[in-house]
Formats: structure tokens, sequence, C-alpha cells
């Protein structure tokens, strides 16, 4: 969410972005609450979706309407992520409201997939900002915070390295939750059947759930292969085209039926919203010379090379394929949202997965058949060998 409100600021999304990072923390934690309420919410018929589609992830409340009031100002920054569509829903709170006037907002924000969360954590970039402030708070070998960057460390640490204050939507630490960490591991599981590359360094376990994708890697990948297939065969007009429609379908539904079945009745809804706020944080963090980059000395000209050098600064080594974790987050973010609407249900809906098309999903296919094979070892553009 954070680089979707660093994007709502007048200028350019450095500029923004420097603007998010000097806000008071409890603005921040608005922002998020004003994002909550106004999420894209089709419940109203003939239009409405079963609760967990993306148009409809949950029905949990956030803050009261009256408390929201009081950070008003905030509307202006959702109203700008929004593109105000005539078609789209909004919060219309009645004349006689004594706590409110009423307001037209649109609900239209949509947040990342849980797979972006896990794409970005595999870079190691919340531990290497976690020995980050560790150095700042606990003594000068790192130097002191030029301007700008001691209000990025204290909201950094403010909402991501404490138990945020109780009653906010992404108010998730409690007696049974005890750990954040721990929390985004369980949540990882849960919905892709996969551990994160490395340990924290508390090396606190987590909460295994029967409950989980487990086949979500072989499916997903046998989608890939599928679609790569589309991919290459797109032009062909002569020969044999093995591309299998049906096929694909038949795995993009597989997909959709076991990633909206860990969704059912609000699950693992702020959680996402929550973690993914958090990896963008720190993902906008690293996408220019930012104050607190700045005062590491580790300027750079992208993400993954501003973390390494931090990483170095620090002692404590990013992940070697960062870059590709990077450049896969979005693309595989955006697929994996389509796939939950059920779009690609139908095999009808299917070549535009492997057609070039502007503004479609081929290029994010690419995208992240490309990555995800460096990533994981596993050549998605080789043909499968079946034993005779």
């Amino acid at each position: 969410m954070f680089r979707q409100f660093a994007g709502s600021f007048p200028g350019s999304m450095d500029e923004g972005a420097r603007k998010l990072f000097r806000l008071h923390p409890v603005e921040l934690a608005a922002l998020l609450e004003q994002a909550w309420e106004l999420r894209r919410h089709d419940d109203t018929p003939p239009n409405d979706k079963p609760q967990g589609h993306p148009f409809r992830r949950s029905n949990l409340p956030g803050l009261p309407h009256y408390l929201l009031k009081l950070f008003a100002c905030t509307e202006d920054n959702i109203k700008d992520i929004c593109d105000s569509d005539p078609q789209v829903e909004a919060v219309n709170l009645p004349p006689n409201n004594p706590c409110l006037e009423p307001r037209d907002l649109p609900r239209c924000v949509m947040w990342d997939h849980l797979i972006y969360a896990y794409m970005i954590e595999n870079t190691r970039v919340y531990e290497i900002f976690r020995k980050v402030l560790h150095e700042f708070r606990h003594g000068e070998q790192l130097g002191v915070p030029i301007e700008g960057a001691e209000h990025w460390l204290r909201n950094t640490e403010e909402l991501f390295y404490k138990e945020p204050a109780s009653f906010f939507i992404y108010s998730l630490g409690s007696f049974i939750r005890p750990n954040l960490c721990s929390s985004r591991r369980n949540a990882y599981y849960r919905m892709f059947g996969m551990e994160l590359n490395h340990q924290g360094e508390d090396k606190i376990p987590y909460e295994k759930a029967q409950a989980a994708n487990s086949e979500f890697v072989y499916i997903f990948e046998e989608f890939l292969r599928e679609v790569w297939l589309g991919v290459i065969n797109v032009n062909n007009t002569s020969g044999s085209n093995p591309t299998d429609d049906a096929e694909i379908a038949n795995l993009a539904e597989k997909l959709h039926d076991m990633l909206v079945t860990r969704r059912l009745g609000s699950n693992l809804a702020r959680e996402e919203f929550f973690f993914v706020s958090m990896m963008a944080w720190f993902q906008l963090t690293l996408e220019f010379d930012s104050p607190i980059v700045l005062s590491l000395r580790a300027e750079g000209t992208s993400p993954e090379q501003r973390l390494h050098k931090i990483a170095q600064r620090v002692g404590l080594p990013a992940h070697a394929l960062s870059k590709n974790f990077f450049d896969m987050a979005d693309a595989i973010s955006r697929v994996l949202i389509q796939i939950e609407t059920g779009i690609y249900n139908d095999p009808g809906a299917v070549p535009a997965l492997y057609t070039r098309v502007s503004g479609g999903p081929e290029a994010d296919i690419r995208t992240i058949i490309t990555h995800w094979s460096i990533t994981t070892g596993h050549d998605l553009k080789a043909r499968k060998v079946t034993s005779a």
C-alpha cells in the first residue's frame, strides 16, 4: 500500500515517498485504516462477489467512522489512488449521523497479493533493516542519521518492529500470536505451502497449519509450463500446436480453488493487507536514494544494489538473487489476483495469458517464468520428460 500512497502525493514518486516518510506514525496508521475502509467491496447484487474474492476480501470493519473523521486529510491520498470510477461503490453516510458529515468516497482500494510479501521478504530485507534499526538505536557505529532519516527510523520501528496499538486493522499481535515474524511464516505456509529461504535472527518456530496449500508450487509450475507452450506457439499457424487451453484453464481453476479456500471467512485478509504494506514500505525505501539509504552511504541504481550495500554495512548478507525476487514480485501478485477472480477458469479467456497485447498479462507471465526458474532452479521453459 505504501507505494500507492507515495504515488498519491503531488510530484514524482520519490518526492511522494519523502513526504510519506516524514509523516507522524499515527498518520501512517490512519492511511492504512482509510485504505481498509475504502477497499473494493462488491457485495451488492447483481455484481456481488463471494467473501474472499479479490473484489471482496473481507467483511471485517475498520475503525468506526467517527474516529476516522479525525484523519479526514488522509482521504485525499485515497482519492488519488482511486480513479473516482462512478461504477465503484461509494461510502455514503446518512446526513443525520451525529458523528460525521456525509462523505462520498470511492471504494476501490486493492492491495497486492500475499505472494508479493513473500517474494520481497525472501531478499532478507526485514532482517537487514532490523539490524539497521538496532545499530542506530544502540550506538553510532553507522554514524548519525541525516535529515529525514530520523523520521524513517521512528516510523519503521513504530510500525513494523513493535506490537501495533490495539484495535487498528493491522494489529495482529496478541497472547495467541505473540510474534509477527512467525505470523508471516504461518500465512505464507498456509497460502503457498512454502517456507522463506532463511530463518529470522530470533529463529522462533512457527505453527504449521494442517490446512495448507501444499500442492501450490507443483500446480503453479505446471500452469506456467503450459502457458509457456502457448507463448512460444502463439504465432504457430502451420505445424502442430501443443498449446492446451483446456488444461491451462483446469490448472487455473485448481489454483483458484485452493487460494480462495484459504480465504473463507475473511481468513488471512488482515494479515495479507498488513504484510504486503510492510514489504511495500521497505521496497519503497530502496527504490531511490531515500534519506536512510543516503545516511547509510548505500546509494545505487536499483533496489537490490542498495539492499546489498546496506547489508554489507550491517554485516548481514542479502539474498544473492534479490534482484530476481524484486523483479518478480509485482508480476506474480497481479497474475495470482487475476487467477483468484476465476477469469481463467474459462478456456476461452486463456489465450490472453500468452498473447502479446498492450496491458495484458503476457508480459507478466514472461517475467514470472524467467525469475521463478532462476530462484527455484526449476527450468519452466524446458519440456517435461515423461517416463515411457
